[in-house]
């Protein structure tokens, strides 16, 4: 009978945190495939408001660390007014309005983080740290791109997708005569 060593070796240790890894990288991809892909286009149309020409303006004033604060700092003093506004939506039974106003803040919140990241992110890749976390992001989602490609039912499903689409678009625009 084989004897069995009391401890972990690194191969051990691996192979048991290996599919966690693929795992938050198949989260990452989806994510990336899916809400970043539509909150980026929600993004560019907030854009529009002058609110974003002012960011822009100010972003290329400040340095790199000051840039980072610019990114988490707007969204500290929204979070009580909007959990302020829920309570009291849900305290006077109005669950509809209440449902609205959570998922439409956390819907235009994550479209405007999108865009202040889209804007800001190569100026606060000049920090160490964070270009350290983010590459190792854009690792993970290479992973989980890696992951899924060899998958063929993914690769199947992503045709499919594709494919509806097109067809979609296609429809759409026959429909308003555009194509």
């Amino acid at each position: 009978m084989p004897r069995v060593r009391a401890g972990l070796t690194m191969s051990h240790i691996r192979r048991l945190i290996e599919p966690l890894f693929v795992a938050a990288a198949l989260v990452a991809v989806l994510l990336e495939s899916t809400l970043w892909r539509w909150l980026e286009v929600l993004g560019q149309r907030l854009s529009r408001l002058g609110i974003f020409a002012a960011l822009e303006r100010l972003i290329d004033r400040l340095s790199p660390t000051a840039v980072i604060i610019v990114f988490v700092l707007p969204f500290v003093p929204m979070i009580p007014l909007l959990k302020f506004t829920e309570f009291w939506l849900l305290e006077h039974h109005h669950f509809i309005w209440a449902t609205v106003v959570i998922i439409g803040a956390k819907v235009i919140g994550a479209a405007f983080s999108t865009r202040v990241f889209a804007i800001a992110r190569p100026k606060m890749r000049q920090v160490a740290w964070f270009a350290r976390a983010d590459a190792a992001v854009v690792r993970l989602i290479d992973l989980g791109h890696r992951t899924l490609d060899a998958i063929p039912a993914w690769v199947f499903a992503r045709a499919q997708v594709r494919r509806a689409r097109l067809a979609v678009v296609a429809w759409w625009r026959g429909w308003w005569g555009l194509g």
